[in-house]
């Protein structure tokens, strides 16, 4: 592979050169290397290359696409410790979701059993390359090896007290966790006494003669891997996420002298480096995410500065998927939002190459790209940590992964992108513009403005903006205003002639935003409506103060539309609120009528997605007979005067709704209709476009999860396009929102990869199309 990539090795280093592949190992890497006669040269025209990427968390093959109870192999729940099951007899070797996880660079894996159980059982790890045979003992890591690293699930927290406290079981607390964890080590390192004794009796019997043991060699095929883990033939990974949990099994691991290998999710471990290094025989990796929080309890402490404390602390850290929760497909976003909290570049990719390949035991193999090594590659359309990079090709033991890829067609990069280092703006004073009572404030020296409609406003460095009094007086050139506002001592914030001020985002169609904090906990907000006859008002439940609204507030997302949270088909009025505690926060508290249609609206009033339908229609038509009665809200729909979104995700459901508006609009209607997530809308796109029907995609990077709603394209390098794609080019108003409410912070990153993915401009030049503000519905 040549001429001159530019390559990551996977550790420490970039460099220029040419890769020789044989018979799927790297055998030689430098400049201008001459192959023989029969070597097949495939010219990547200088691309980025890098070591395949590694996750080391996954569920693909064990929790496959679509959903369905018949495919859902990863949690044996008959017992809160189950050493003894294996992921590899219910991998299923031809989920969908394997092409898709590969397409974004990711060649290996570790599959894991879930986290429903104290111990969940033994682990494999694959080779993501399709084999001839479909068989999974082909797709490992170590295939015909006969001795080969094996691997353990185990978990702490929340799930397995939940699970079994719920069915008055043991564990139901942390304090039953501890004790079934040691009993089954302390029944393990019995017999594992009982082992080493047989050998050493074996071992003093006399060397000649005929003697034997009248007692057959001790083992339990129960204990069998815990053994294995006490004799450091298994690698543990526990999943764990709060202080007192991980250090409870730090405890363990000194009490029954076994090492950890990994610490997963870890999303409280940043703030205990001290403890981790107690572990027993070696500090554990953490496997974690960079970006998730406040899911769940155990998620809320989280920071997005934890890898970077962790490694400062000299504690390595890997990112993983936890494939479904999060696409793998898409791992490598996790790496590049760790850069931008503060991993370096090579740091970054490192925790999705050579960390995980070495907390799995096989650095020996993947992870790097050295002599020796197998050739487990990936090829980058630009540098893999901007936001929507992609592979052009993907291989595996050196075979291509990608079928239509062609390195002919691919322009020629001289230099990679490079990431600049973050200016240390000096902001006076910028305490002052996170309090409430700010209100007043110029912001100058900035390099661009953008407006609400997308137009953009670009000087040298000269533009400024003036607020005060809560208003925005001047926008562009405001020489006078600055004069006199300075001279007010209003607060100045110079933002270095690198700032960009943008419009607030808004968040919508996203769950629970201002309702309720921890969705487990019901405690924690407004709760659950079930079968609700009446038409519920956000309005009435909204709390101001949580942290999902700080952190979105914080992250630009000032304003939100929440709708209640509630299982009928109608789930009720979405108000529209500033995301600040004040009184006069909620803006409107009726700004659209949310509905919900197919599997998750299944009830005992409606059982079936003909007779959820068939109540919408109903409760239109009802609307129209009461066109004059102001307090009826489908009259309002139907009058115009209040938007109806309808979450719904399957082809010919969007279907019946579009003939449903053309069949009230010919009595007259005027109902203003959105598609809320929307998966495949983009197979009808003109219709939808023809019936003025907007799109809120949510989440915008769909996958086949839903039997019913599969037709989902992956995106590059798969698919020439993407439903956003679609949309936009049959003239469709489309918007974003993120799918759980604890990536509403990250709404800008969400628009910034759209706009990527498009091509065409959406955030800066070009015309715009698509809504970070969904004003436009």
């Amino acid at each position: 592979m040549g001429p001159h990539l530019h390559i990551f090795d996977g550790v420490s280093e970039v460099f220029k050169g040419d890769v020789l592949v044989d018979h799927g190992i790297i055998v030689e890497i430098g400049e201008d290397i001459k192959g023989s006669k029969d070597t097949v040269v495939v010219d990547l025209k200088g691309h980025i290359l890098t070591p395949g990427i590694v996750d080391m968390h996954n569920h693909v093959g064990v929790f496959s696409w679509p959903t369905l109870s018949a495919t859902n192999d990863f949690n044996e729940m008959s017992n809160p410790t189950v050493p003894f099951v294996r992921s590899i007899d219910g991998f299923n070797p031809s989920d969908v979701a394997r092409e898709w996880i590969v397409s974004g660079g990711v060649t290996s894996t570790l599959v894991l059993p879930g986290s429903g159980n104290v111990i969940g059982g033994e682990a494999f790890a694959f080779k993501l390359r399709k084999v001839d045979t479909l068989s999974t003992e082909d797709m490992q890591i170590e295939a015909g090896v006969e001795e080969k690293w094996r691997y353990m699930k185990m978990a702490c927290g929340e799930n397995a007290k939940n699970n079994y406290g719920r069915r008055g079981q043991m564990p139901s607390t942390r304090l039953g966790e501890g004790w079934v964890f040691r009993e089954q080590f302390a029944k393990a390192t019995e017999l594992k006494r009982a082992q080493d004794d047989w050998c050493n009796a074996i071992e003093r019997l006399p060397r000649f003669g005929r003697y034997r043991l009248s007692i057959p060699f001790p083992e339990d095929p129960q204990y069998e891997s815990l053994i294995g883990i006490l004799r450091g033939d298994v690698k543990l990974n526990i999943h764990c996420y709060e202080t007192h949990d991980i250090e409870a099994m730090v405890r363990h691991s000194n009490e029954f002298k076994f090492k950890i290998a990994a610490f997963h999710h870890g999303l409280d471990a940043y703030r205990i480096p001290d403890i981790l290094k107690r572990a027993y025989k070696g500090v554990p990796v953490i496997a974690t995410f960079a970006g998730k929080f406040g899911y769940k309890k155990e998620a809320f402490q989280s920071s997005v500065n934890s890898p970077k404390i962790l490694v400062d602390a000299g504690i390595s850290v890997a990112m993983k998927s936890d494939h479904p929760i999060l696409n793998s497909q898409h791992l490598i976003y996790q790496a590049s939002m760790a850069r931008h909290y503060g991993l370096t570049e090579l740091q970054a990719l490192a925790s999705v190459t050579s960390v995980p390949a070495k907390a799995i035991g096989q650095d020996h193999r993947i992870g790097k790209i050295a002599v020796g090594m197998d050739a487990d590659l990936v090829v980058w359309e630009r540098h893999p940590l901007s936001l929507g990079s992609h592979p052009l090709q993907v291989y595996i033991d050196g075979i291509a992964q990608i079928k239509d890829a062609d390195p002919s067609q691919w322009s020629h990069q001289s230099e990679p992108l490079r990431f600049r280092e973050y200016l240390d703006l000096a902001v006076p004073k910028a305490k002052d513009a996170c309090t409430d009572k700010a209100e007043d404030g110029i912001f100058t020296v900035i390099k661009k403005i953008i407006l609400e409609n997308v137009e953009e406003v670009s000087s040298n460095n000269s533009l400024s903006v003036v607020a005060k009094g809560g208003r925005v007086i001047c926008i562009g050139h405001c020489g006078e205003h600055v004069a006199a506002a300075e001279k007010e001592g209003i607060p100045m914030y110079d933002l270095g002639g690198e700032g960009v001020v943008l419009p607030s985002f808004i968040s919508v169609g996203t769950p629970y935003l201002g309702l309720l904090e921890i969705p487990p906990e019901s405690s924690t907000g407004d709760g659950y409506s079930n079968l609700n006859p009446e038409i519920l008002h956000a309005a009435d439940a909204l709390k101001f103060g949580g942290l999902h609204m700080d952190e979105a507030y914080k992250a630009g997302v000032l304003i939100g539309v929440t709708a209640p949270v509630s299982q009928h088909v109608i789930q009720g009025s979405a108000l529209h609120s500033v995301l600040a505690l004040k009184m006069d926060a909620v803006l409107k508290k009726d700004v659209a009528l949310h509905v919900r249609l197919g599997q998750a609206s299944k009830s005992r009033l409606f059982p079936t997605v003909s007779s959820q339908i068939a109540f919408l229609r109903s409760s239109l038509e009802k609307g129209l007979l009461n066109l004059f009665n102001p307090s009826h809200e489908f009259a309002r729909v139907v009058k115009g005067n209040l938007p109806l979104v309808v979450e719904v995700h399957n082809r010919d459901e969007i279907v019946r709704l579009i003939q449903i508006k053309k069949e009230l609009e010919h009595q007259g209607a005027k109902i203003k209709l959105s598609l809320l997530g929307a998966t495949e809308a983009w197979t009808v796109a003109e219709h939808l476009a023809e019936a003025d029907i907007g799109v809120i995609l949510r989440p915008y990077h769909c996958t086949p999860h839903q039997w019913t709603a599969q037709r989902c394209l992956p995106g590059a390098p798969l698919s020439k396009g993407t439903g956003l794609s679609a949309l936009y080019g049959a003239g469709v108003t489309v918007g974003l929102a993120a799918e759980e409410f604890e990536d509403i912070r990250h709404i800008l990153w969400m628009a910034a990869w759209a706009r990527s993915d498009l091509v065409s401009a959406i955030i800066g030049g070009g015309k715009s199309g698509i809504h970070c503000n969904p004003r436009a519905f």
